[in-house]
């Protein structure tokens, strides 16, 4: 309890407070009065001894800290453990030690992985395993934990064994000649497929010209659109007769599926190739050959009499196959991603090239005969460079070069008729035609346009196609909302535009019946959309 100050030891702190001071000189009466209150308040509060309780509040402080313990040095500290030292890595191309980079070489160096990644979740599992008999007396405890924990290894386990059998079963070479009962895929039944595809006829019927007027009756129904193959749709052909509308996609993972559109029938889809099939056509001489290509760097020819798949040519130890076009019913010209072209003849034992030649330093993306003149191609690749060659004389340097496209060269093709003119896609957002009436001198532009190609990496790029047998017009997909497929003539005025409720997404791949008004067109998840 405070003491009560009295008015005699306030007046005697007042005093002493002003015998403290030191000489003021003269002072205003405002500024006396400020002094006189100050010395009040100073004399106030030092008779509150406001220092003496700050002082022993601090003494009260210090005696509530704990004393401190003495240490018990007997208690020894664990030792530290030195970390195993891992191999510093060496770059073996500073080292100059020779790769061994063989198609053979990596499948063995890929299985050998798949094996150690098997081993490795195959000991995680019994890891698992153990953890769990030994918790079998305490289940009812844990076992929310444990269900758990089951959970979760499980979802591990089954991924990386997934994996390592997708790897070592990819690295599996396909035989030279594979039967279409070999090569079906999935819950599809043989029997069944030969049943549907069992009456077709392989005569060559008449071409159609007369597209652009039957653009308004061509439409589009649920029953029109299937799922085709599993994944990307990359290729696509339909084979010309005319009493079948027979549509065959080529997909990301090198299976080719064929769908006979009229019929309630299924899909039945085949697996060719390890890799994806980068082209798809089927030979205007025998139309009972479908000839595809792949980027696992082999062509074969699917005979539908036979029912088998042909390997007629293999370069898988050197590089991909990226593009090919017929010369004849017999001879075929391949591009490449090393930037070469190959001719092969198709009837040939060897799987090789007849003849090969550098063309560019860059991988070759299309590669397109000239219809008339069948000595002359052109070939784009992927740093924008088109190039006219002739096959009589091919040499380092082309007939004609030009560099008009900034980005990569998607496709050029000459016009299917005249070959009067060069229709190129490019990444740069453009489509262009080439005058080349004049072979051997210089490819001119013509026309450009723009258009949205950048299709991204889900979906498969945008290659502008002539429709069959005529020159005067080509189709494309679209990037556009509404979805389409876009027509455009030779001029690149867009003239028509194939829209509907049914058709959703964006058909990358499209392509037309040589003998019937027939548009198909396939997306990124494997479906078709046919017009007719």
């Amino acid at each position: 309890m405070k003491r009560k100050i009295s008015c005699v030891e306030f007046e005697d702190n007042v005093k002493k407070v002003k015998d403290e001071k030191p000489h003021i000189g003269k002072l205003s009466e405002y500024e006396k009065m400020v002094q006189k209150n100050r010395d009040e308040k100073t004399a106030f509060l030092q008779a509150l001894r406001i220092d003496e309780v700050k002082e022993g509040l601090n003494e009260s402080i210090k005696n509530l800290k704990p004393k401190r313990t003495p240490r018990n040095t007997n208690i020894k500290s664990p030792k530290s453990v030195l970390m195993p030292q891992v191999p510093t890595r060496k770059s073996l191309r500073l080292a100059k030690v020779d790769i061994d980079l063989s198609w053979k070489a990596v499948e063995a160096r890929a299985l050998a992985e798949a094996e150690k990644e098997v081993e490795k979740v195959l000991k995680v599992k019994g890891d698992v395993e153990n953890v769990m008999k030994f918790h079998k007396g305490h289940r009812r405890d844990i076992h929310n934990s444990t269900t758990l924990m089951k959970r979760k290894i499980g979802k591990i386990i089954n991924k990386r064994v997934a994996k390592a059998i997708k790897d070592s079963s990819s690295s599996n070479e396909l035989p030279p000649i594979l039967k279409f009962e070999e090569a079906i895929t999935g819950d599809n039944v043989y029997a069944d497929f030969l049943q549907d595809f069992d009456d077709l006829d392989f005569k060559t019927p008449k071409p159609f010209t007369d597209y652009v007027s039957c653009f308004k009756n061509m439409k589009i129904d649920e029953s029109k659109i299937a799922k085709v193959v599993n994944g990307r749709i990359t290729a696509m052909a339909i084979h010309p007769m005319k009493e079948k509308v027979i549509v065959s996609a080529g997909n990301k993972y090198g299976a080719i599926g064929f769908w006979h559109v009229n019929s309630d029938s299924i899909p039945y889809e085949f697996k060719p190739h390890l890799f994806g099939v980068s082209c798809l056509k089927y030979n205007s001489g025998s139309v009972n050959q479908i000839m595809s290509c792949s980027y696992d760097g082999t062509m074969r020819c699917g005979d539908m009499e036979k029912r088998v798949f042909n390997e007629v040519f293999n370069i898988s130890d050197e590089t991909s196959c990226n593009y090919f076009d017929f010369i004849s019913p017999t001879t075929t010209i391949i591009c490449h991603r090393n930037g070469n072209v190959s001719l092969v003849d198709i009837r040939s034992d060897s799987k090789s090239a007849e003849k090969s030649h550098k063309c560019h330093e860059y991988s070759v993306k299309t590669v397109s005969v000239h219809p008339v003149n069948k000595n002359y191609f052109v070939s784009a690749d992927m740093k924008g460079f088109l190039s006219l060659w002739d096959l009589r004389k091919l040499q380092k340097k082309p007939v004609v070069e030009v560099h008009h496209h900034r980005k990569v060269i998607t496709s050029a093709f000459f016009s299917p008729v005249t070959g009067n003119s060069i229709l190129t896609t490019s990444a740069d957002d453009s489509l262009c035609l080439f005058d080349c009436s004049k072979l051997g001198s210089a490819l001119s532009l013509d026309t450009k346009a723009r258009h949205n190609n950048f299709t991204g990496r889900w979906l498969s790029t945008f290659k502008a196609t002539w429709l069959p047998n005529t020159d005067d017009a080509f189709v494309i997909g679209s990037m556009e909302y509404p979805r389409r497929i876009e027509i455009f003539d030779n001029k690149l005025d867009n003239i028509y535009n194939f829209q509907d409720e049914y058709l959703g997404c964006i058909t990358s791949t499209n392509v037309f019946h040589p003998s019937l008004p027939v548009l198909a067109g396939g997306n990124s998840s494997g479906k078709v959309y046919i017009f007719s």
